[in-house]
């Protein structure tokens, strides 16, 4: 961490980005483990969380341009174990640059920063220089950068690939943007609408532009303790809605954490068993279930060893994935994924969709879905499904699901990369009907 002298005030927003940035781009940690070890985080102002956020969230959406603009005023790298130096400069090079806030006070406070500990000390004068640099020529020279940088090439290739390169501009584009809320309403749609100030979609999501959105915390909002609705992406709200859950049918929902699915299914008065292997996952669950008043049973254990008691009238399957298709809300994972955790993740995939079949009756419906962009998790898997599992195709009904019929395709539903950029994005989807045989 870094220790500021006690004659020097540095900002603790801009120690603890410095600090997130390190740990995500150099140790390989998410954001979210982040935050839940992070007890300085908590203890700060809301106005130095939101500082906070803005500038890792910066860093990690623009990171393309950002070490772009860094090498061209850096006569050679900084030395590998000089993590710190470079996340110091990443976080005033976003903040110079995208976030409009005083040059001055930004670099004079990176300077402080790298004199506070002994490993970045001997970087002072360079950070002085290269950030002065920055602040001067980088505004012009960014013109020249375009957005699409900020997508690793391994990821642009494979989705050019599978989606054409409008795709790539189009996920450059919803990746930089702010992001609207999304929220799965599960009673007086029409109601919530008026009294959040959002638009309505289709029949249970509710989208908040971040104009509309209200400040602070948002377990404050009106609405979220007495469970009228829950914090879901319009796309992850899909799969429950394909299933169509009926009243009393037994469903089974595996790798079910945090149980945004699980609630929607349980909303329609289905008996839910929601499975989950991590404890502490489970246990979010659990919470989330109790305050949206929903009875469900939930289960600790690995989905490739659990059998239930009887075959279920419907099992949904939220594949543990590389979760690509989320960049624009969660863009660490730009950074933390590799091609070769898609190849991992697929091998365990399938393993869970075969587990998936055995548990259901004989004309049973089965939901598959991952929200990765990557088709080795998605259609490669639908693929080997129907050809070497008891299972069929199940077409998906469009009829309540227009604002997404362009995406579906007889069985699937494939929302790729840079979806909706017009109109606030949709995070990148994959799912499968099928049927037991």
């Amino acid at each position: 961490m870094v220790c500021a002298p006690m004659h020097v005030k540095l900002s603790p927003a801009r120690i603890w980005a410095a600090n997130a940035i390190t740990a995500i781009l150099d140790h390989g940690h998410s954001m979210d483990d982040f935050l839940a070890g992070s007890n300085g985080f908590t203890a700060m102002s809301q106005r130095d969380r939101a500082l906070a956020r803005a500038i890792a969230g910066t860093v990690l959406r623009r990171l393309g341009q950002v070490d772009i603009i860094l090498a061209l005023y850096l006569a050679k790298p900084l030395p590998p174990k000089t993590g710190l130096m470079r996340a110091i400069l990443r976080c005033a090079t976003a903040e110079i640059l995208f976030l409009r806030s005083p040059a001055f006070a930004i670099v004079s406070e990176a300077v402080s920063m790298a004199a506070s500990k002994g490993k970045t000390r001997a970087f002072r004068h360079l950070a002085n220089a290269v950030l002065r640099k920055v602040a001067a020529e980088g505004p012009e020279r960014l013109k020249e950068i375009p957005a699409t940088v900020n997508i690793p090439d391994w990821l642009c290739q494979s989705w050019q690939e599978a989606y054409g390169e409008a795709a790539i501009e189009e996920a450059a584009k919803v990746l930089i943007e702010d992001q609207p809320t999304d929220l799965t309403v599960f009673r007086e749609l029409a109601d919530w609408t008026e009294k959040l100030s959002g638009t309505p979609i289709g029949e249970q999501s509710l989208r908040i532009s971040p104009s509309d959105r209200q400040a602070g915390d948002i377990t404050k909002w009106t609405g979220f303790e007495g469970g009228a609705w829950q914090v879901q992406d319009v796309a992850a709200a899909l799969p429950a809605l394909i299933l169509k859950p009926r009243a009393e049918e037994y469903i089974i929902d595996l790798c079910a954490a945090p149980g945004g699915k699980t609630a929607q299914l349980a909303a329609s008065g289905a008996r839910v068993t929601a499975v989950e292997r991590s404890q502490s996952r489970l246990t979010r669950l659990d919470q989330n279930m109790k305050r949206l008043g929903l009875n469900v049973q939930s289960v600790c254990a690995d989905a490739l060893q659990w059998k239930p008691e009887t075959l279920a009238d419907a099992v949904l399957v939220d594949a543990p994935c590389t979760a690509t298709g989320i960049f624009r809300r969660h863009p660490d994972v730009l950074a933390l994924k590799t091609p070769e955790q898609v190849n991992d993740m697929a091998e365990r995939q399938f393993s869970i969709l075969k587990a998936a079949a055995s548990m259901l009756r004989p004309g049973g419906r089965l939901i598959y879905c991952v929200c990765s962009a990557q088709v080795e998790e998605g259609e490669e898997i639908a693929r080997r499904a129907l050809e070497e599992l008891p299972l069929g195709p199940l077409a998906i009904e469009t009829g309540p699901l227009s604002y997404v019929e362009t995406f579906i395709k007889e069985n699937y539903l494939r929302i790729p990369p840079g979806a909706w950029d017009d109109k606030g994005g949709l995070d990148a989807f994959y799912i499968a009907a099928f049927t037991r045989q």
